[in-house]
C-alpha cells in the first residue's frame, strides 16, 4: 500500500498473492449445484487453514457473497 494514496500498487506482494487466488479458482456467479459445491469446497479449504492472510480473507469474503447469493435464490428461508 502506498503511504500517499492508501491504494495497493500493481506488482506489490499483496496484489500478487490475491491474483494467485483468483487464478486458482476465479470467482463467478454460481449458476449450478456443481459450481456451488466447487465454491463451497474452496471456502472450506480456506477456513480449515485457520489463520488467513488479508488477501485470503478478502477472497473468502467474495466467495461467501457468491454462495449467499446462490443460497438466497435456490434455498430461500420460508
Amino acid at each position: 500500500m502506498t503511504q500517499i494514496t492508501g491504494k495497493t500498487t500493481l506488482g506489490s506482494p499483496n496484489h500478487q498473492a490475491y491474483l494467485k487466488l483468483l487464478q486458482a479458482f476465479p470467482p463467478r456467479p454460481i449458476a449450478s449445484e456443481e459450481a456451488y459445491q466447487a465454491t463451497q469446497k474452496v471456502v472450506d479449504q480456506l477456513i480449515d487453514q485457520g489463520s488467513l492472510t488479508p488477501e485470503e480473507q478478502d477472497y473468502l469474503n467474495v466467495l461467501g457473497c457468491l454462495i449467499r447469493d446462490y443460497e438466497d435464490l435456490y434455498y430461500p428461508f420460508n
